[in-house]
C-alpha cells in the first residue's frame, strides 16, 4: 500500500515539475516589447493626442473630415512667417483655415496670405501661405 502511495506521489511530483518547467519555458519565450515597439506606441499616443486636440480646436468637423485631413494634408516646411502644405484629394479652401490658424498661433494679429500653388510629384499640390499683417502694408 505504501509503495502504491509513493508511486502516486512521484507521479504527481513529476506532473507538477513538468507544469512548472513548462511555465518557465513559456515565460522565457515571452519577452518585453522592444524599444522600437514602445517608441511606436508612444508615437501613436502622441498622434492621437494631437488629433484629439485638433478636433477640440476645430468646430463642426466630423471624424470623417478629420481623418481625410490627416491623410491628405501634410506640412512640408514651416517658418515664422510662412508655411507650406502638400495636399491631394482636397480643395484649397479646406487647407486655408489650417494656414490661417497656424499664422494666428505663431504670429498673433497676422493672417494667412496665399503666395502660390503648384503641382508637385504624383499630382500632389503644394500651397505656400505667408503670414502677413495686411493692415500695416
Amino acid at each position: 500500500m505504501n509503495s502504491n502511495l509513493e508511486v502516486i506521489k512521484r507521479g504527481s511530483m513529476k506532473k507538477i515539475l513538468g507544469i512548472g518547467l513548462a511555465v518557465l519555458v513559456i515565460a522565457s519565450c515571452v519577452s518585453k516589447p522592444s524599444k522600437e515597439v514602445e517608441a511606436a506606441k508612444e508615437q501613436s499616443k502622441a498622434e492621437q493626442n494631437v488629433l484629439q486636440s485638433e478636433k477640440e480646436r476645430v468646430v463642426n468637423i466630423s471624424d470623417a473630415d478629420l481623418e481625410l485631413y490627416r491623410r491628405n494634408i501634410v506640412v512640408k516646411t514651416m517658418g515664422d512667417d510662412y508655411i507650406v502644405y502638400e495636399y491631394s484629394d482636397v480643395r484649397i479652401d479646406k487647407v486655408a483655415p489650417l494656414a490661417s490658424r497656424y499664422c494666428y498661433e505663431t504670429n498673433p494679429g497676422k493672417k494667412a496670405y496665399l503666395r502660390d500653388i503648384y503641382m508637385h510629384k504624383n499630382h500632389k499640390r503644394r500651397a505656400t501661405f505667408d503670414c502677413v499683417d495686411l493692415a500695416s502694408e
